[in-house]
This record gives C-alpha cells, sequence and structure tokens, in this order.
C-alpha cells in the first residue's frame, strides 16, 4: 500500500496588538511620569508638546531642561509626544556621547514646577487615573510656593489639604472652591509625590497607569 503523504500547512503568526494609544494632551504625559516613578530603574522621560522642542525629564536627579519658557507652557496641546529611556550606570543624566570631552553648561532646572503645571492641567479636572473614589488625602510636605506658579486659589487648596485627612470634596469646602479645582491641586501634589493617602474601603483605580511607550529620538 503506497505511503501516504499528508501536507500540514502552518499559520503565520499573527502581529501582536499595538499598544493603544495614550490619552491626549497632558493627561498620557501625567500618566507616563506616574507610571516610570514607580520603576526601579532611573530613566529619561521625553515630552514634546506640539509646537515645542523636547522636554527631558531625570527621575533620578528630579530636574528637567527645556528651552521654552515655562511662562510659555502650553494649557491645552493637541498631543504630547512621549519617550524613555534607562538611565545607564553613573551617567549623567542629561549627558550626550562626547559628555566628558564637551561637558554640559546646564544641568537642569527643579522639577516640581514642571510636574505641577502637568498634574494641574491633565485629566479636565477630574480624578488623575491612579487615585480612587473615596481616598483622603493629606500635604505631608509644603511645595514651593514662590516656585510653583500658582493662584491664591489653589494656595488656599494647598493649605486645606494640609488640615487633616479629608477627601477631595471636604477639601473643596474648607478652601471654598469647586471639587474641579480642588481636584486639579490634588492630581498636581499627588503627581509630585507630596500626599498622604488613606485608601477608601472597596476603592479600585478607575483605569491603572499604561507603561510608557516609545523611546527619545536620537538615543
Amino acid at each position: 500500500m503506497a505511503d501516504m503523504q499528508h501536507e500540514t500547512t502552518i499559520a503565520p503568526p499573527q502581529p501582536a496588538s499595538p499598544p493603544p494609544p495614550a490619552p491626549p494632551g497632558w493627561t498620557g504625559a501625567a500618566m507616563a511620569i506616574h507610571a516610570v516613578r514607580r520603576m526601579p530603574t532611573p530613566m529619561i522621560v521625553s515630552l514634546q508638546p506640539a509646537g515645542h522642542e523636547p522636554m527631558l525629564i531625570d527621575m533620578r536627579g528630579y530636574v528637567f531642561q527645556w528651552p521654552t519658557p515655562l511662562e510659555q507652557f502650553p494649557d491645552d496641546p493637541a498631543t504630547v509626544a512621549i519617550g524613555t529611556r534607562a538611565i545607564r550606570d553613573a551617567e549623567p543624566a542629561f549627558a550626550g556621547d562626547d559628555f566628558v570631552d564637551h561637558p554640559p553648561a546646564f544641568a537642569g532646572a527643579s522639577l516640581e514646577p514642571v510636574l505641577w503645571l502637568i498634574g494641574t492641567r491633565a485629566f479636565g479636572g477630574a480624578r488623575a487615573s491612579w487615585l480612587r473614589a473615596g481616598d483622603r488625602y493629606r500635604l505631608y510636605r509644603w511645595p514651593d510656593f514662590g516656585l510653583l506658579p500658582m493662584t491664591q486659589e489653589q494656595q488656599r487648596i494647598v493649605r486645606a489639604s494640609a488640615a487633616g485627612f479629608a477627601v477631595v470634596e471636604k477639601i473643596a469646602q474648607r478652601a471654598r472652591v469647586e471639587v474641579e479645582a480642588a481636584q486639579r491641586v490634588i492630581n498636581a501634589l499627588s503627581l509630585m509625590g507630596l500626599l498622604r493617602r488613606h485608601a477608601a474601603a472597596n476603592a479600585a483605580p478607575d483605569a491603572p497607569p499604561p507603561p510608557p511607550v516609545g523611546s527619545i529620538p536620537g538615543r
């Protein structure tokens, strides 16, 4: 009996699904920064709002570089391109390949004003994706009021958050402001790492922060 030949057809592998796009504007940037802060590896984050040069953020040294003055910080850019790269061991964060022969003249400025500006503009006044409904917050370290570009209303909210653990709605009542205004400040203070939190029972984040995607061009 003749041997019967069987052909096996192997289907080509399906391409991996691309990661979901980051939310537009400063919301995606805030989520990326929050995710990177929780990583054990020190990272450089690149943020490029539409119409501007890239901003480089050193999460290890808590400093940033950006050709654009913060007075020209865009409130609602259509897009913010996000990139990341790991900082090599003992590498000066903002060094180029010729760092030894040509050290940079500008090592970076304090990151807190940038985090404040991003945090108060991200999420459209809604709760940040890593915060949870019903949680109570309290300020544990005062920000530098002279360094941050904040209004008197925002200063009242910051002071109200230092009075004791409270939900955002209660903080808004203390400061005599709308809940949305208080939420923007709480988002920013959380992004800056200046809040202590008491978790609400059975609370869960609306959405976990996605890992940052992309890389810094030219790196």
